[in-house]
């Protein structure tokens, strides 16, 4: 199978970005500047490994989990998690 294109991830990085905005995250949040910053890492990089980073929007009580894929048939993945209560 073959590597995604720059071109591939940067469309990926943008439907992500604009997804998340649409959730109602601000663009000046910091979780969203963190998952900017590793979305534009991995249209640079042309490491041949899948990545997964967590990425915390504590102001939203919510954390992400970030999926980046390099071959062609898996697309970018970003899971907006409420994280579980531990109950004493």
């Amino acid at each position: 199978m073959s590597s995604k294109t720059v071109k591939d991830r940067l469309t990926e990085t943008i439907r992500l970005l604009k997804q998340v905005l649409d959730l109602g995250i601000a663009e000046t949040d910091p979780g969203y500047q963190d998952l900017k910053k590793q979305l534009s890492d991995w249209v640079k990089s042309e490491d041949k490994h899948v990545k997964e980073h967590v990425v915390e929007f504590y102001r939203y009580g919510r954390r992400g989990i970030l999926t980046l894929p390099w071959k062609h048939g898996r697309a970018a993945e970003f899971l907006l998690k409420a994280p579980s209560s531990q109950s004493s």
